[in-house]
């Protein structure tokens, strides 16, 4: 089987990208804040934060 990834968090402070559902999405104002959730969150899950161009961040764990 071939790898694959799946988004464990999703974070972001703008509260219009807070959906229901999976994966789950916290919503944190504040960009050190944001920084300092998503390490944690990474180390605790063993994954990897991305952060993408709108400023949100991902945790996302690879598949083997």
């Amino acid at each position: 089987m071939g790898k694959g990834s799946e988004i464990l968090v999703y974070i972001t402070a703008d509260e219009n990208r807070v959906l229901g559902g999976d994966p789950l999405t916290l919503l944190v104002r504040g960009l050190e804040e944001q920084k300092s959730i998503s390490l944690e969150l990474s180390r605790a899950l063993d994954a990897t934060v991305v952060q993408l161009r709108n400023g949100d961040f991902l945790i996302i764990q690879t598949n083997s």
